[in-house]
């Protein structure tokens, strides 16, 4: 990834023993006073704080010379009296050098990575993505597909978003989501089509 200019945010599990425990030795120390962002949100009737703690590696492991910033990012649940209920250490690696971002905004990147990483987990649950063999067959076929998986994926989460919070969105039609997508993956996409020698689109939902 570093070869192609890019850099990454990797989250730091278990199955990578050496790198976890210096995370855990860089960053598990800190106390929350010691945070360098803190974010509270409401779930029902809970209280959700996360405090990201970050660091700059000044001696990464053996093999990942391209890192740079440690992160860990705590995660309090605390109940309607202010009680904790739960606590997790989440510890996370970038080739970014911390100075390329804000405190708040290394916290909302985390954040977004949490979103990738479920979407991820949702499309290979519910299509096997990992598990079809014609994945290694047929990359660029296999790029179309998961790209209108993922638009698919999109908009009904924005659906589901939009009708948990409006009766009148409630009661919207399947066909009128279905009509949606087709808009997105066929129309936005075939408008203009070249070197085809049938320019016609396909025939909207009814």
């Amino acid at each position: 990834m570093r070869d192609l200019g890019l850099h990454y945010l990797f989250a730091v599990k278990s199955t990578q023993p050496s790198l976890h425990t210096e995370a855990v030795r860089w960053m598990g120390g800190l106390e929350p006073d010691q945070a360098a962002a803190t974010s509270t949100d409401l779930d029902h009737s809970r209280s959700v704080v996360r405090r990201i703690y970050l660091g700059e590696a000044l001696a990464a492991p053996e093999g990942w010379e391209h890192l740079r910033t440690v992160l860990r990012v705590e995660v309090e649940t605390l109940d309607s009296n202010g009680v904790r209920v739960a606590n997790d250490n989440r510890y996370f690696v970038s080739s970014l050098p911390r100075s390329r971002l804000t405190d708040a905004e290394w916290l909302l990147v985390v954040r977004r990575h949490w979103g990738v990483e479920t979407a991820h987990q949702l499309l290979d649950g519910a299509f096997a993505e990992d598990h079809h063999p014609w994945i290694e067959q047929n990359p660029r076929a296999t790029v179309v597909v998961m790209v209108l998986r993922r638009i698919a994926y999109t908009l009904l989460a924005l659906w589901r978003g939009v009708t948990l919070r409006s009766d009148e969105q409630r009661r919207r039609p399947w066909r009128d989501l279905m009509r949606d997508i087709w808009l997105c993956t066929v129309k936005a996409t075939a408008e203009t089509p070249r070197n085809s020698s049938d320019r016609r689109l396909p025939p909207a939902p009814a």
